[in-house]
């Protein structure tokens, strides 16, 4: 059980491919900023082996790190690929950087990352494709792009092996996925986790995250600062918090 992030009911599920090591190179993390803001940071490292969780864990750091302080997804983004710049095995990672501030505008911004989903209350599924971006280390533009929530929405992020299958199109199942996640939208979003995973990643060959958000409110109430620096083994589910 991690701590309560004040205005966001949150949960995430990590199912890694390698069942030896029980990790890989996908990594999630959620920090409640002193100044409200909630932020959001779902990457990807190209592989599974030791090397490469190795690597997942030096990015996880940098980026928590990186995001307590910097205004701006895309300069968190912009940040953490300097510092991925001199990390071996940090090219082609993918990164996914979401802020909420409370109020009824998130910020987004992609290197190379798939895009959220947010499913809104009234069942509309929109996928928050905020010019996916470079990935690390690759030259390209990456931008901070807005978009519009409410109280009782729902945000879902995620890594690729959640979506992409030989011969489908990894978008038309991100939408496939939005619409289960409205059809069982009542459940709690440690559940929803589990039950997205069930449907969506029996089958993979890949690691996967999926986190699942829901404003609950405004405003956070707490100016305290959360972090959670927890690893996850597979299929353990972990409810980043709630409202009080």
């Amino acid at each position: 059980m991690l701590p309560e992030v004040g205005c966001t009911e949150a949960a995430a599920l990590y199912k890694s491919s390698n069942r030896e090591l029980e990790l890989g190179g996908d990594w999630y993390d959620l920090i409640d900023r002193s100044d409200n803001q909630i932020v959001a940071i779902v990457g990807d490292v190209v592989g599974h082996g030791v090397h490469e969780i190795a690597v997942m864990g030096q990015l996880r750091a940098a980026a928590h790190a990186l995001a307590q302080t910097l205004p701006e997804p895309d300069e968190v983004l912009n940040a953490l690929e300097r510092f991925a710049a001199d990390v071996p095995g940090a090219r082609y990672a993918t990164c996914a950087v979401l802020m909420l501030d409370g109020s009824t505008t998130g910020r987004l911004a992609l290197a190379g990352h798939p895009a959220p989903i947010l499913v809104r209350a009234t069942g509309e599924v929109e996928l928050l494709d905020a010019e996916r971006g470079a990935l690390m280390c690759v030259p390209g533009v990456r931008v901070t792009a807005s978009f519009a929530y409410d109280v009782g929405d729902l945000i879902v992020l995620y890594t690729d092996g959640l979506v992409e299958r030989r011969g489908t199109d990894s978008d038309t199942t991100a939408r496939q996925v939005g619409d289960f996640v409205h059809q069982h939208r009542e459940m709690p979003c440690r559940d929803l986790t589990h039950a997205v995973m069930d449907r969506f990643a029996g089958d993979a060959d890949d690691d996967c995250v999926v986190v699942v958000l829901r404003p609950l409110n405004h405003r956070s109430p707490s100016n305290e600062l959360i972090s959670n620096m927890h690893v996850l083994t597979v299929g353990k589910a972990v409810t980043f918090g709630h409202a009080v």
